[in-house]
Order: structure tokens, then C-alpha cells, then sequence
């Protein structure tokens, strides 16, 4: 079995005149999410905090070439005491369709048995309800991420309607849930 960890890209910031879209940055809500939402699944799933990991934790990260999902992955790589070496961007990422994702996915190495995709909407969200065999994702807000469980032992023969949901976690959710640890990640400040 592969585990896959879908992630799209914290909060980015509009407020940048003469910026392209591909060199947005992150915003102050993004700052605080990214590192929130993976130390959720650190704690959860990855075995963090001295808990057994409830899967193969993720050993490789593969992040559009946007400035804003660049930024979201090395979050997470760090979040989750990641080398540097374990990610790599990949151009065709950025805005990619489910289909191109779905190749990414299939290019990978096979001596990875978790890995981590950081991109972007609408293409996440076809993306993940597409792989799913007998769940659907509602929504893929900011900083969204999608575990799944897929039935092979090779990247390549990865499909559609095969995966197992096994969590979906968004910065809202968190912050309702657990308020005390997780409280303002989903806010822009000065928001009540």
C-alpha cells in the first residue's frame, strides 16, 4: 500500500501590485495554518509527540513551483522534521489538472511509500474526488489536506476510484474542534 498526503496551498496574499500569480506569497493567515494543519497530522497520523505513527509517516515532498505552494510545502517539511532533500518542485504543479496530478503521482520514486502533493485548486479538488473509491471531499479550502490510501505497492499503477479516504483536515475544522490549540488559523486578523 502507498499513502498519499494532498495539501493545497496555504492562504496567499492579493495585496502585492505588479506580482504574477505565480510569485504570490503567503499571507499572515497562510503563515499560521501551514504550520498548524501539519502539526495536526504530525500528532495524529505521523506519530509525533511520542505516539506510534498510525501509518507510514510521509518521506518525500513534491510542491508546485508557485511561490505560495513552495512556501506551504517547506512548512510542512520542517513541521515534520523533513531534510531539504526530501522535496522537489515540479513545474507541471502549478494550476495542473487532476490529470497531470495523476501523472505526477505515477512519475514518482517507488521506493517512497508516502508521499506528500502541494498545488492548487480547482485541479486538487477534482484530483482527490476522482482517486476516491466510495468517499467524496466537500470542499478544498486553503491549506485543505487529503490522506489516502492507495490499494499498490507501485506509484504507477496508481488510478482513478481506487484510494481509501482516510482523513481530511482543514485549518476551519481544526480551529472549531480543538479552539484552545489550533484557535485564529483560520481568521485574517481583526476578524471575529
Amino acid at each position: 500500500m502507498k499513502y498519499l498526503t494532498v495539501i493545497r496551498h496555504a492562504k496567499s496574499s492579493w495585496n502585492q501590485p505588479g506580482v504574477n500569480d505565480h510569485d504570490r506569497t503567503l499571507n499572515e493567515r497562510g503563515l499560521r495554518a501551514a504550520p498548524a494543519v501539519a502539526r495536526f497530522l504530525l500528532s495524529t497520523y505521523f506519530g509525533g509527540g511520542g505516539k506510534a505513527p498510525l501509518m507510514q509517516p510521509p518521506e518525500r515532498i513534491v510542491s508546485s513551483t508557485a511561490e505560495r505552494a513552495l512556501k506551504t510545502a517547506q512548512q510542512f517539511r520542517e513541521t515534520l522534521h523533513l531534510p531539504q532533500e526530501a522535496m522537489r518542485l515540479e513545474s507541471r504543479l502549478y494550476l495542473a489538472p487532476a490529470e497531470v496530478i495523476l501523472d505526477v503521482v505515477r512519475d514518482s520514486d517507488e521506493t517512497c511509500r508516502h508521499l506528500i502533493v502541494v498545488g492548487h485548486n480547482p485541479g486538487l479538488h477534482e484530483f482527490c474526488d476522482r482517486m476516491l473509491a466510495r468517499a467524496s471531499i466537500p470542499r478544498m479550502p486553503t491549506c485543505t489536506a487529503v490522506i489516502m490510501g492507495l490499494p499498490h505497492e507501485f506509484w504507477g499503477l496508481a488510478d482513478w476510484q481506487e484510494a481509501q479516504l482516510i482523513a481530511y483536515a482543514t485549518p476551519k475544522a481544526l480551529e472549531r474542534r480543538f479552539p484552545q490549540e489550533y484557535g485564529g488559523i483560520s481568521k485574517e486578523v481583526g476578524d471575529d
